[in-house]
């Protein structure tokens, strides 16, 4: 997409607010100019895509619920694919979440995966210090002949270190300028990128802004056209209606569409915010209701257009639950650590011989717009309930005192479901949501139960870690925002514009 012929108004000094390890060498000028020319070129349109999703909501809460859009009816309808895959990416049956911290690239390259996605957004732990000392590592790492993707923070969350025009920059656009000063030019001298992963993105006009804001970025950095390629998440119901369109305003340089499952709950859990009959359950199958058909059509759409649909790995570690979204034709797994590596990389030499299935006949059901909509059925149990308070606090304490995710049973969990877990105690509460006790009665769910539970949950940490620990932690004032952020109405967009201040103040 061309760049807009207006001038863009002339880039403010950007002001740097933190002095962290390794800042001489990642925080140059020439990242820090680069981040305030594509604050200052493109704050406008994502202040204005901003109000259009406050608007979208409105229209969900007036029962006005997302559809297939009439004027992009040709793009669904039409026949077009997106670029070939670079040669490096077309086998990416096995794809390996690292954190940028130099002991976990090192592990992540000697796993022998197909593809690695270092992930600023969920994996590194976060903070200033953190993500200064990531870019660090993966500028001075080794070269090496796995594939990389790297996932950048949203657009729309804040990087709190660095003004722009006396605001905060945007964390997506702070990152991509650190990528491209440091990353970008080895990387395209060796053909291996920079590739990266966008998440968050709402519909197809949010992704023709980053088509715009990597055309500049490549600008800068010397780069050819589409040398930067990408891979887009789904994480959000509006996103699921519009796979086609976002494809076709990213198809010079689309590697691939994937999905992450909590994201897209918690997306439409705050969509639906407003519809009592789309109260969720306790435990969800990813295989049903609007996940399944996310999934369904993420595969359906990405290979009618020629290009990768890449599967979360399912929780667990048996081989036949990891070969089901294979065998629902996705052409690879996202894991999130080495230790399952064996086991995932059995279930695909079962379901995928070959480097991808993208050409591989198979029949499609039509998809309507219900579908995407369903909910899961099935009842909210207490037992349910108790993990989803421990989940939303452990994880959004281990974020606020940067430690990353915390593993919690079979599964890592991040700030994704932190806001996940939030959101699930707010829509039970919001809707008086009947819980099936153990004992075989059922109760309602109040706001004083809530606050019981907590409170529960709080004793039984401080006896676990005792009071020094627990208060290191972050655990007082994780529960403090999961209690708050739950009772409030409206529900808050995520949880990390409440948790985002504690975090600074600490890093």
């Amino acid at each position: 997409m061309p760049l807009d012929l207006v001038p863009a108004p002339a880039a403010p000094k950007p002001v740097l607010l933190r002095d962290v390890p390794g800042a001489d060498r990642v925080l140059t000028d020439d990242a820090l100019a680069l981040a305030a020319e594509l604050q200052t070129r493109f704050n406008p349109k994502m202040q204005a895509l901003s109000v259009a999703r406050d608007r979208r909501q409105e229209r969900a809460d007036e029962g006005r619920l997302p559809d297939y859009l009439e004027e992009t009816t040709g793009i669904r309808k039409g026949v077009w694919s997106c670029a070939a895959a670079p040669e490096s990416l077309r086998d990416r049956r096995l794809c390996l979440a690292a954190a940028a911290e130099a002991g976990a690239l090192a592990q992540a390259r000697a796993a022998g995966a197909s593809a690695l996605l270092i992930d600023l957004d969920e994996a590194t732990a976060p903070g200033f210090a953190n993500l200064v000392a990531g870019i660090a590592a993966l500028a001075e790492a080794p070269d090496d002949h796995t594939p990389m993707l790297i996932r950048t923070r949203p657009l729309e969350r804040d990087e709190p270190a660095l003004l722009i025009g006396g605001h905060p920059v945007s964390a997506g656009l702070f990152d991509l300028a650190l990528i491209i000063a440091h990353l970008a030019t080895p990387l395209a001298a060796r053909d291996m990128g920079p590739n990266l992963q966008l998440g968050g993105i709402d519909g197809h006009r949010e992704a023709r802004l980053w088509s715009e804001i990597l055309a500049l970025a490549e600008e800068r950095a010397g780069l050819a056209p589409n040398t930067i390629r990408v891979e887009v998440s789904l994480e959000t119901v509006t996103a699921g209606f519009e796979m086609d369109e976002i494809l076709w305003e990213l198809r010079d340089r689309a590697i691939g569409l994937t999905m992450r499952r909590a994201p897209l709950t918690a997306s439409y859990l705050r969509l639906m915010r407003s519809h009592p009959d789309a109260v969720l359950p306790a435990l969800l199958d990813p295989e049903a209701a609007f996940l399944g058909t996310c999934a369904a059509r993420m595969v359906k759409v990405a290979h009618r257009r020629g290009t990768h649909a890449i599967a979360e790995a399912p929780e667990g570690s048996d081989p036949a639950t990891l070969r089901r979204p294979l065998d629902e034709g996705c052409d690879g797994l996202r894991i999130d650590g080495p230790d399952r590596i064996a086991v995932a990389r059995e279930a695909i030499a079962r379901a995928l011989p070959g480097a991808h299935q993208i050409g591989r006949p198979r029949q499609y059901f039509r998809i309507s717009p219900e579908m995407l909509l369903k909910p899961h059925a099935g009842p909210v149990t207490e037992q349910g309930l108790r993990a989803t308070v421990h989940v939303a606090i452990a994880a959004l304490a281990a974020w606020i005192a940067g430690r990353g995710p915390v593993r919690i049973g079979d599964s890592l969990h991040g700030l994704a479901s932190a806001d996940l877990a939030r959101a699930r105690l707010g829509q039970w509460l919001a809707h008086g949501a009947m819980v099936e006790m153990e004992g075989g009665d059922s109760r309602r769910m109040t706001a004083d139960w809530l606050a019981a539970l907590i409170h529960e949950e709080i004793v039984s940490l401080v006896e676990w870690l005792g009071p020094h620990s627990f208060h290191r932690g972050r655990y007082a004032s994780a529960a403090r925002i999961v209690q708050e952020s739950a009772c409030a109405s409206p529900q808050p967009d995520h949880v990390a514009r409440l948790a985002a201040p504690l975090l600074d103040t600490l890093d």
